[in-house]
């Protein structure tokens, strides 16, 4: 069996077409989805009425994604877990191609992220460059450091062996849980056919505050695993006089990276490039 974890906060825009995708899946085994919410709108409504096959548990406070997570874990009965988020839409064969994947050595493999915006939406575009470049389509099969949780899966006995996400690094928990199974030997799979679809902050103010949280998180994380960036965060002193130069930098990369791997993208709206933080 597959166990299909959902964290979820205020998701009733978004909640049901995720669960839709979910029940269409082509994949002809079993597979569970388990939806942790803690919700103030009518997600929970939603939910009980359109989709009564979800195990849903209701949370009375707001309760981070990993937190969320670590909770459905625990509720699992699969020997497989796939992540997603309840703002994306799985493709038809999310299932398929994810249980195909774990039939290789690796205990951990995930995949692309779509964009889910109408192409009009310069704002999400922005955000989708700015967080998913390195998820793109037209990206090779390959081993990597990481994928987001919102289109991974992991053996369970990954959690028995290492425990599970830790709240104190959201919104990037998955990167500092991810970074630390690869130090110690674990294969981490992207594998381009397992594709999900995710919808991003279409309003300036949200893009801009949640960006400032990834920034802030990732400062915080990069003093304890040494990724690109790490140096710069671990000598502050240095970084006044290298930050300056940093959005130019990540400019062309991102430019180099969707020129090589997904153009299209670049050849209809250049110029959101410049407003990709």
């Amino acid at each position: 069996m597959i166990s299909i974890i959902i964290p979820s906060y205020n998701s009733e825009n978004t909640v049901k077409e995720c669960l839709r995708s979910l029940q269409r899946q082509s994949y002809r085994g079993d597979y569970e989805i388990i939806l942790v919410d803690s919700s103030r709108d009518r997600t929970p409504e939603i939910v009980s009425e359109n989709f009564p096959e979800v195990k849903m548990i209701h949370l009375n406070i707001k309760t981070d994604p990993g937190t969320a997570r670590n909770i459905g874990i625990n509720e699992a009965q699969g020997e497989l877990i796939a992540f997603i988020d309840s703002d994306c839409v799985a493709a038809r064969d999310w299932l398929e191609k994810i249980e195909s994947a774990h039939r290789s050595n690796v205990r951990v493999a995930g995949g692309v992220v779509m964009n889910g915006n109408e192409e009009g939406d310069l704002i999400g575009l922005a955000g989708y460059i700015a967080e998913f470049r390195e998820f793109i389509p037209g990206q090779p099969k390959r081993e990597v450091i990481h994928i987001p949780t919102c289109n991974i899966s992991y053996k369970k006995e990954i959690f028995r062996d290492y425990g599970v996400f830790r709240k104190e690094y959201y919104p990037q928990e998955d990167l500092f849980f991810n970074y630390h199974l690869w130090v110690r030997g674990e294969k981490i799979l992207f594998d381009p056919a397992i594709q999900v679809f995710h919808h991003q902050r279409s309003k300036l103010r949200e893009f801009l505050n949640h960006q400032h949280n990834i920034g802030e998180t990732t400062s915080t994380v990069l003093k304890e695993i040494p990724l690109e960036g790490s140096f710069i965060v671990r000598h502050p002193r240095l970084a006044v006089f290298l930050i300056p130069f940093l959005p130019i930098v990540k400019f062309f990369r991102t430019l180099i990276v969707f020129l090589r791997y997904h153009p299209i993208i670049i050849a209809k709206r250049p110029l959101v490039l410049v407003v990709s933080p």
